[in-house]
């Protein structure tokens, strides 16, 4: 096999084949060919096998899968080919996408970022005011986990002292609460200021830029990086972060998936599934850090 593995590699570099190409089919084939030279199998069921094989390997990444799997067909097509090798074509292999999970802040960083929005001392009245609307914003997406498109969006005609009418993906609403006094408070204190400084404003929208017309998603990202870097949390978080956060508490503390998914707006439950892996991992990490044999041992 080796012999026609060089074969194939000499008409790679024939073709112009870039050097980094073909240093990846030299790594690709080699795996192959020690698979082959240890097995006693037919060559179609070695390369049944070894395609297998590569699929399920949980340390190689889905685009390294990808590139072993093409290399391996096109070596197979060569042969097929050049060779008159009669290798049966092999069923269509689908590569899973991989799951990221999604990034949080910790309970730890969110307070700070809070705390530094509340005890923040502006020189002017009009810093002020952006004061007050930049924490009714924060306190919304920390407290009910919303999208930037979805704060962006909100009307006045939404909230009604802490019932929020959210407007979500697809046009689609769900009614979210504000449950503490806190909250309520914030917004309040956002919502009297916004008619003091624009009396006679007509603009439907909830919260305002310096204009008095609608903040724009990009507003309101750049909101969140002001306050992130200010209060020194994680400086590569995004407002995203806030909503992840938002979930991973609530489950942490007990709440069901269905219920998340309804306060996340998700249209399907296998969407709000991959936090419970974000949850599983926090639980490893507190036991291992805690458990009562760590302790021993240590």
């Amino acid at each position: 096999m080796e012999e026609y593995i060089q074969q194939f590699l000499t008409n790679k570099k024939l073709q112009g084949i870039s050097e980094k190409s073909i240093s990846a089919y030299i790594i690709d084939l080699k795996q192959f060919n020690n698979y082959f030279n240890c097995s006693n199998e037919e060559v179609d069921i070695c390369f049944k096998k070894h395609m297998t094989s590569i699929i399920n390997n949980s340390q190689y990444k889905r685009n390294t899968k990808k590139r072993k799997i093409i290399t391996i067909k096109m070596f197979i097509e060569f042969l097929n080919k050049e060779y008159h090798f009669s290798i049966k074509s092999l069923p269509n292999i689908v590569i899973r996408k991989e799951t990221k999970l999604p990034k949080t802040l910790s309970s730890r960083e969110v307070s700070r970022l809070i705390n530094y929005i509340d005890n923040i001392h502006l020189s002017s009245l009009t810093k002020e005011r952006d004061r007050l609307r930049d924490k009714a914003i924060i306190e919304m997406m920390v407290n009910l986990g919303l999208r930037i498109s979805e704060v962006s969006n909100l009307n006045i005609k939404d909230y009604n002292d802490g019932n929020v009418i959210i407007h979500g993906k697809n046009n689609k609403e769900r009614l979210l609460f504000l449950t503490t006094h806190t909250s309520k408070k914030i917004v309040q204190d956002y919502l009297e200021c916004r008619k003091k400084y624009f009396p006679n404003l007509k603009e439907t929208a909830f919260f305002l830029n310096k204009y008095g017309e609608r903040l724009s998603i990009f507003g309101v990202s750049n909101i969140y990086k002001k306050y992130r870097n200010l209060s020194k949390i994680n400086t590569s978080s995004t407002p995203h972060y806030l909503r992840h956060s938002f979930a991973t508490e609530l489950l942490n503390n007990g709440a069901n998936l269905r219920d998340i998914q309804e306060l996340l707006g998700h249209s399907s439950i296998s969407t709000t599934e991959i936090y419970t892996s974000v949850s599983t991992l926090r639980k490893q990490k507190v036991l291992s850090t805690y458990g009562f044999r760590n302790n021993i041992d240590a």
